[in-house]
């Protein structure tokens, strides 16, 4: 056997080093990849708050000192974190800037976990997402903090910034992970299929809901045009007109949320007044145009019409959730109706508060869990006892038809001329039947009859 070369040896070599260096290749994202996923959405949320506030400050023409604070300020607003803006307490913070950068963690997670290998990268991705987040938050405290002896801004309670916070990135990153954890979750832990149906319509259910909210405000926009228009002439120049745009747009998902639960049932407050389908207390509202929708003198009979919202909704559960086991339909209902009451109360608990000196603002957060659940519920519940009723009724209506036809005189004496026709003894010509007979005497007339003819009929089968 010949000795290798020194060439063949090299290439052994080699070989040798790319499998080692293969092997030595990092399996987690590298450091960087985490850093995006922890600062993308603080960075860009800070420098779209930062352009907001040099453009209001310039249009306005004031100077440009305490420009870090309002800063703060509105990553803090965007994370419904309560402030005291000139000794006024602002308890509701407007969604629209929440629900952006709700969607920016659950974008950013949701593409850091494509290529994610492990469980255990998944948690770090999504607890990078929610880090990133609390770190922003603590700068804005310091900053606020700093200018809070000089600025107009007061001191937020930490405790509460950090939970919001917590609160808002951590739903927005288990959002981002659902595609990549629920069919393992599932079947891990054997979730039954009516649960998994029931939280399914009861999502449908509550989005059906807001976007009930979402046309009773527009048909209160076009109903109270003039209203509307009138609080926005109090802003006298374009860049008040602007301003108070921008303000009701923010606004305008509070709006829809608090609608939405008034279709349910419950009552909802802005100001000095109160509204729910059938009633209205006036009283003083906030100089907002968005404001301009709510009725100021009761319903009457189109009251009535907001009922047809959850109706729809409870009908969707009712009918998404049908199975032929009645239990486990009631059980879909439930769960169904459990996670629509749900929803409505985490929307209800974001979008109200108090609103400074002019009181509270929303719905009360039991009673819009309380009123989407039974309005929801029942609905759905009468659905399912609509939908058992006639799949009762066309079962009996087929097994009576089937014995009806089973035992149809005509449709006998048809089976039976049918037979007649296709037996050759009895559909035989005369000539037959007479050659039958003497068949039959010639036979009779045979000693040997008895025993012949069973051994013919057999030699016929054979």
């Amino acid at each position: 056997m010949s000795a290798p070369s020194a060439q063949n040896l090299a290439t052994r070599l080699r070989q040798v080093r790319l499998a080692r260096r293969a092997d030595q290749t990092p399996k987690l994202p590298a450091t960087w990849d985490v850093i995006k996923v922890g600062l993308t959405v603080p960075t860009i949320a800070w420098l779209a708050v930062l352009v907001v506030v040099v453009i209001t400050k310039a249009a306005a023409g004031a100077g440009f000192s305490g420009l870090g604070a309002a800063t703060a300020a509105g990553w803090l607003i965007a994370n419904q974190t309560p402030l005291t803006i000139g000794g006024v307490a602002i308890g509701v913070l407007p969604l629209v800037p929440t629900l952006l950068v709700g969607f920016g963690t659950y974008r950013v997670v949701r593409r850091a976990t494509v290529d994610a290998t492990s469980f255990n990268e998944l948690l770090r991705i999504a607890g990078t997402a929610v880090l990133g987040p609390l770190l922003a938050t603590a700068l804005a405290l310091a900053v606020v903090a700093d200018g809070a002896s000089s600025g107009p801004v007061g001191n937020p309670a930490p405790l509460g910034a950090f939970g919001m916070t917590v609160v808002v990135h951590g739903v927005a990153a288990i959002g981002g992970l659902l595609p990549r954890v629920t069919q393992p979750f599932l079947d891990e832990f054997a979730i039954p299929a009516s649960d998994r149906v029931g939280a399914r319509a009861g999502t449908a259910a509550f989005f059906v809901l807001i976007a009930g909210g979402g046309i009773a405000v527009f048909a209160g926009f076009v109903a109270h045009f003039g209203a509307v228009a009138d609080i926005l002439g109090l802003g006298n120049t374009f860049d008040g007109y602007l301003g108070l745009t921008v303000l009701s747009i923010l606004y305008l998902p509070n709006v829809v949320v608090s609608a939405a639960a008034v279709t349910a049932g419950a009552s909802a407050t802005l100001g000095g007044l109160t509204v729910d389908a059938f009633s209205t207390h006036p009283g003083t509202l906030p100089p907002v145009p968005i404001a301009g929708v709510v009725p100021t003198s009761d319903l009457g009979p189109w009251g009535a019409v907001l009922f047809a919202v959850p109706l729809v909704g409870g009908v969707l559960l009712g009918w998404y959730t049908r199975s032929d086991d009645v239990v486990a339909h009631l059980r879909a209902v439930g769960v169904g109706a459990s996670v629509a009451s749900g929803l409505m109360v985490v929307a209800v608990a974001l979008s109200g508060g108090r609103l400074g000196e002019m009181g509270q603002a929303g719905v009360s957060v039991p009673l819009a869990g309380v009123f989407t659940l039974t309005a929801l519920g029942v609905t759905a519940l009468l659905t399912v006892g609509v939908l058992w009723l006639r799949s009762s009724t066309a079962g009996r209506s087929t097994r009576r038809s089937s014995a009806i036809v089973a035992d149809d005189p005509d449709e006998l004496v048809a089976e039976d001329e049918d037979l007649e026709a296709d037996d050759p003894d009895i559909d035989g010509s005369p000539e037959d039947d007479d050659a039958a007979a003497d068949d039959d005497r010639d036979d009779q007339a045979d000693p040997e009859w008895d025993v012949a003819e069973p051994a013919r009929d057999s030699d016929a089968a054979v």
